[in-house]
């Protein structure tokens, strides 16, 4: 399935790129990508009629870089696809990043697609409010759908200042009747709900500031446009998410002390339909910290230890499962040379005792191969609580995947 987003931004950003790239050669060109096999087995049985226990899919994206002027002026097109055998709604294709990069002097600029991050925790990401999720491609919210948008960047002595105009919405994908990890009823994709005459085309602005002070990397962002989390709205048969404008302010920190990093994020958003779809303003924060142990029992391995907290203020209201979590977890990197590095977290609601473990380990073959390992166990989990549809989807996945070029 190809949306009218990618579409509409590769013609933006195809007008932009031709004026430059047809003037010159490029100094520097290269493509690179990775095809990924996945096979995901889950250890109990379906909850819903028509899903399965095993799962298999194919993916992959490649990226073409062009680099002008010493790297001044830089386009970059990165396309991703997936098919997968069970679930029609993982099957997509996305454009993550089709974009012109250009620098002079203090200045900077990007038009076209692009994939922007902002945060500084683990567990929960607050403040990262520019792209929208591709939940169907994972549950942690780091996979991320490509953003239209023209950003001005401007660097003064005290950190960068960055205004972002993005002219059109994505809607979040969402896993399909027949798929795993699903809403209970599934949520109905082609039937989102607006707040706005102007729907999926209603512009959004966004300002940052990032800068280093010393041993602190700070972070300062306003959102003001649909919001990229919706609410829900039942319609008898099937869930359809509604979309409507919002306001966000929101901070993100680290700070640098010896072997321990100190990190936070909080945000206050407004006008947000709660999980009653009532609309209601909040503020909600994540922090702790993450210790390294360096050679670890005289080896070359390290050892991070991790232990943050989030709250949201709307606690039983809230739509996100981090309502008033204490989150453990433990990232082990040996420094070999095949890169190998495993990560265990554990997320407990205060409250309910709701208890979510995620497990990521990676490990290269050689120079072109690489495994890696993804797993999710839900347990006691509140009726109340968004994850309750998952509870018997506890899951793991196993990714063998193969680069090229670069």
């Amino acid at each position: 399935m190809i949306s009218r987003a990618p579409l509409f931004a590769g013609l933006a950003a195809a007008m932009c790129i031709s004026a430059s790239a047809t003037a010159a050669e490029p100094d520097y060109q290269e493509i690179f990508g990775e095809i990924e096999f996945e096979g995901t087995g889950f250890a109990e049985t379906p909850a819903f009629d028509r899903q399965r226990s095993q799962g298999a899919a194919i993916a992959g994206k490649a990226t073409l870089l062009l680099e002008w002027a010493e790297g001044d002026y830089a386009f970059r097109f990165t396309p991703f696809g997936r098919v997968d055998a069970t679930d029609d709604r993982r099957t997509h294709f996305d454009i993550r990043e089709l974009k012109l990069d250009g620098l002079a002097g203090d200045w900077s600029f990007t038009v076209g697609v692009d994939t922007v991050f902002w945060g500084k925790t683990e567990a929960v990401h607050l403040v990262d409010v520019v792209n929208q999720t591709d939940q169907v491609e994972g549950l942690d919210g780091e996979d991320k759908l490509g953003q239209p948008m023209l950003r001005f960047g401007y660097l003064a002595e005290i950190g960068e200042f960055s205004g972002y105009l993005l002219p059109y919405f994505r809607e979040r994908t969402f896993a399909g009747a027949r798929g795993r990890l699903r809403g209970d009823p599934p949520v109905k994709t082609g039937g989102a709900i607006y707040g706005t005459a102007a729907e999926e085309w209603t512009p959004a602005a966004a300002a940052r500031f990032a800068g280093v002070f010393g041993d602190v990397d700070l972070g300062l962002s306003g959102f003001y446009g649909l919001g990229r989390d919706p609410a829900f709205f039942f319609d008898g048969q099937a869930l359809r998410p509604f979309y409507e404008l919002i306001g966000q302010v929101g901070v993100d920190a680290q700070l640098t002390d010896g072997a321990t990093l100190w990190k936070g994020e909080a945000i206050a958003r407004f006008d947000q339909k709660n999980a009653r779809f009532r609309d209601e303003d909040f503020v909600a924060l994540t922090g702790g910290l993450e210790h390294t142990l360096f050679g670890v029992m005289g080896s070359n391995a390290d050892l991070g230890l991790i232990v943050e907290y989030a709250l949201d203020s709307r606690f039983s209201d809230a739509s996100t499962p981090f309502r008033n979590d204490l989150i453990l977890g433990a990232r082990l990197a040996l420094n070999d040379a095949l890169d190998t590095e495993i990560l265990l977290t554990g997320a407990l609601d205060a409250q309910s005792a709701e208890t979510t473990f995620r497990l990521e380990a990676s490990r290269r073959l050689n120079e072109d191969f690489s495994v890696s390992l993804e797993g999710q166990a839900f347990a006691n989990t509140d009726s109340d609580s968004p994850l309750h549809a998952l509870r018997r989807d506890s899951f793991m996945r196993v990714k063998l995947t193969y680069y090229f070029g670069g």
